[in-house]
């Protein structure tokens, strides 16, 4: 499942996790500690935004070519993230804490451990279920009119899959991009799946926009986005040659994030 509706919201899973994760280590610090007279809880978050901020700049600086203003490296929207480094810096920063905050240690390592077995384990899970999700055996019908088959369109090559809407503010913003892609490579098969609009609406939003993609399809009932439960739009899924789910981005997605996702598919 890519996201999870929480009221009028639709959080992506992972961004949801480690929510929960950080709420559980935060909440354990704070039982084990109940005795101090100080709370471990700034040192922790200084821990958690410290990691995150160190994994961004390593994902931006990796993915350098594809930002072109500083504002773009510092939107962090795209949830572009490098793990490794988030789990180096996040040990570095533990060790420093553990022994700024000796009173505290027990607390902190208590949140800490707490945390990161959470977001681990629900990661597992969140893998072992991916590695089931194949590229869906659903017809669907292109923009000029004929059935097509998902497996059939992708001719065994990596695919990426975009579930988007017209009247999608971020759909239409990451549509350059996508073109961008496409037309970069031509190895990746890529799918435009509309979600439950109509023919003409669509024909007039591509014309309208000059937006020329190889494949462009309708899918009136919802099914693909049922499918892998992508809870609303835009979402982006990248397949690896043999059909299985690489990798998959909830929300507006940038070059960066594009690329990460295209070399990562290619690769498996």
């Amino acid at each position: 499942m890519l996201s999870i509706s929480v009221g009028p919201l639709s959080l992506p899973t992972p961004v949801l996790l480690l929510l929960v994760s950080v709420a559980l280590g935060l909440a354990v610090a704070r039982l084990v500690g109940r005795d101090q007279t100080q709370s471990a809880t700034d040192a922790l978050l200084l821990i958690l935004f410290g990691a995150l901020f160190f994994g961004r700049i390593i994902f931006v600086l990796r993915f350098a070519d594809s930002y072109h203003s500083l504002w773009q490296m510092l939107d962090v929207r795209d949830r572009g993230i490098d793990p490794g480094a988030t789990v180096m810096a996040a040990l570095v920063l533990s060790a420093v804490q553990f022994r700024r905050y000796a009173k505290l240690k027990k607390a902190m390592l208590s949140g800490v451990l707490s945390t990161a077995l959470c977001f681990a384990i629900g990661s597992f899970w969140l893998h072992s279920q991916q590695q089931y999700q194949v590229l869906a055996d659903i017809t669907l019908q292109s923009v000029s009119g004929y059935p097509v088959a998902l497996p059939d369109l992708a001719q065994g090559k990596p695919a990426v899959i975009n579930i988007w809407a017209s009247w999608c503010p971020p759909c239409h913003r990451e549509m350059p991009h996508l073109l961008e892609a496409e037309q970069q490579h031509p190895d990746v098969r890529f799918m435009l799946i509309n979600l439950q609009e109509n023919r003409s609406t669509v024909q007039q939003y591509l014309r309208q926009h000059q937006l020329h993609f190889s494949h462009v399809l309708l899918d009136t009932r919802g099914d693909v986005a049922t499918y892998y439960g992508a809870q609303g739009v835009p979402a982006t899924l990248f397949f690896s040659a043999d059909g299985t789910l690489s990798s998959a981005h909830f929300g507006e997605v940038s070059k960066a994030i594009l690329q990460q996702g295209i070399t990562k598919a290619k690769m498996e």
